[in-house]
């Protein structure tokens, strides 16, 4: 019966105090990460859209070279999306997020609207510019039209970088 007694009847455990502060400190904690998360996310949401776009040429240039025929893909603005032939798919750039778009520093959306990818790995020079509502962050994929090497840039302080 005393080990019972001792058992439910010690000072161990917390006060009211210590639970209220605790809470506190999570609730800080938490307001400081939701803040810090919804300034990072779209930024996140805009690397993944041009990340993809990126995939999608190197993806149409190896399909160009492997099955020796032309793949294109084709930008549209309204609704933003691109479109690869060759391999028929089509990617909307709304389903990354709400508010990302072709779009420039200066306002351009893309150079050319379809870049054509020959057996050999060559192209047509053209670049796709992505920004989001913030328009805070800026890319620009594209092929070079001398080696068909693809790029994928970010607009700068000192120009595209």
């Amino acid at each position: 019966m005393r080990k019972l007694r001792r058992l439910f009847c010690n000072n161990f455990g917390f006060t009211l105090t210590e639970a209220i502060v605790s809470c506190f400190v999570i609730a800080i904690t938490g307001s400081i990460g939701v803040s810090v998360y919804s300034s990072w996310y779209p930024k996140y949401q805009l690397k993944a859209a041009a990340r993809d776009l990126y995939s999608s040429l190197q993806h149409a240039k190896m399909m160009a070279i492997k099955n020796k025929i032309d793949c294109k893909i084709t930008y549209s603005v309204d609704p933003d999306r691109y479109v690869l032939s060759g391999v028929t798919k089509t990617v909307t750039l709304r389903d990354y997020g709400d508010g990302i778009r072709f779009e420039g520093p200066q306002g351009q959306t893309f150079s050319v609207p379809t870049i054509t990818f020959n057996s050999r790995g060559f192209c047509n020079a053209g670049y796709a510019y992505l920004t989001n509502n913030q328009k805070t962050t800026f890319f620009r994929i594209g092929p070079s039209w001398s080696t068909g090497a693809i790029r994928l840039q970010q607009y700068g302080p000192d120009g595209w970088e």
